[in-house]
């Protein structure tokens, strides 16, 4: 009997294993493709400067891939490929991909859609002017009050915060602002901006350690907040160079792609005397002066950085999380585009 007991136990155990395998290992995502640093066309010297900075800069975890396959991964201070880290404003991409999929899906009719069309309380005064595409390319005119990120409502403050200038007129690189997303998308999708894109995009591409942190209130705050790991950031960046197909599934649609990406506007910061490029949440074309091809970053607090060169079919992931120590690559975004791009063999001229 008590022999009996045990193999009834031990046959459940079983049956619960083999659904968990079911239900888990069977939806695990593919891995990356592995080339390594010897692939061809890769130049060792421009590996060597590229690690080179990263290791000056303190950088926990890097991933470069060049034509869909991981030719460099690197980590240090004990961290792997399965470490998490707080990416900060690189998220602000991932919520401009939210909109551009509601665009797709029927949910939200176009950018230029007036904000007050989801979210009732702006639907009246100088507010009423401001659209989608306002908040997208940091022309909203809207007030970020110093406090903003430490509220513990910081969605219900974005969305009561002044009017400073007119709608469309300035770029202003706006906290407050691209938290508004978070009701915008709310309000179309019926999910909240999490539960939409895990639903929506992450789980189809395989980014399943992924999530997005909360305000107190239990928002999720659309203008930082992505926690993930190198590999998967890189898949995100990998979507957008194959401009929202991913292994013949449509996740994104290339016209979306293609005007996120884009310049829209330029924005004010340190080193560019008339302003930087910018598309809709993506920063623009660093190093385009010096020989660097059209690219497209998603830029983090402390140099969390991810970079697209479509041209030259690369993707690049730096990742520090939370350490103030990696810092300093914030300040040389330039330099980390261009040693990016510095790790492929420059072409041999023709005879």
């Amino acid at each position: 009997m008590l022999m009996d007991g045990w193999v009834s136990r031990l046959r459940v155990l079983a049956v619960v294993f083999c659904a968990l395998v079911v239900a888990f290992g069977s939806a695990a995502a593919e891995p990356l493709p592995y080339a390594g640093e010897e692939s061809e066309g890769l130049s060792k010297d421009g590996l060597a400067t590229l690690k080179a900075l990263l290791e000056e800069t303190n950088t926990h975890a890097a991933v470069v891939l060049h034509e869909g396959k991981i030719v460099a991964e690197w980590y240090w201070k004990g961290d792997g490929p399965h470490s998490s880290y707080e990416v900060w404003s690189t998220s602000k991409s991932f919520a401009s991909t939210c909109i551009g999929c509601l665009i797709d899906d029927g949910k939200i009719g176009s950018i230029e859609d007036m904000v007050g069309k989801y979210v009732s309380s702006w639907k009246l005064g100088q507010k009423a002017k401001i659209t989608i595409a306002h908040l997208l390319d940091q022309t909203s005119g809207l007030e970020e009050e110093r406090g903003f990120p430490m509220s513990q409502d910081q969605l219900k403050m974005a969305l009561s915060a002044d009017i400073l200038t007119e709608p469309g007129e300035v770029g202003r690189y706006n906290n407050a602002a691209c938290n508004v997303l978070s009701a915008i998308i709310s309000s179309a999708s019926g999910k909240d901006p999490e539960a939409y894109m895990r639903d929506r995009v992450w789980k189809r591409i395989g980014m399943d350690q992924t999530w997005w942190r909360r305000d107190s209130a239990g928002n999720v705050i659309t203008y930082a907040g992505i926690q993930t790991t190198a590999r998967e950031l890189a898949r995100f960046g990998l979507l957008h160079l194959e401009k929202g197909d991913w292994n013949g599934e449509r996740i994104l649609s290339e016209k979306w792609v293609e005007g996120a990406t884009n310049e829209r506007t330029r924005l004010k910061i340190q080193g560019f005397g008339d302003g930087a490029p910018y598309g809709l949440l993506w920063w623009l074309d660093f190093g385009v002066d010096d020989g660097v091809p059209h690219n497209y970053s998603s830029l983090g607090l402390f140099g969390n950085n991810m970079t697209v060169i479509p041209e030259l079919d690369l993707v690049g992931v730096r990742l520090v999380g939370n350490d103030r120590d990696g810092m300093p690559l914030m300040m040389r975004t330039p330099e980390w585009v261009a040693a990016l791009a510095g790790v492929l063999k420059s072409p041999v001229a023709a005879d």
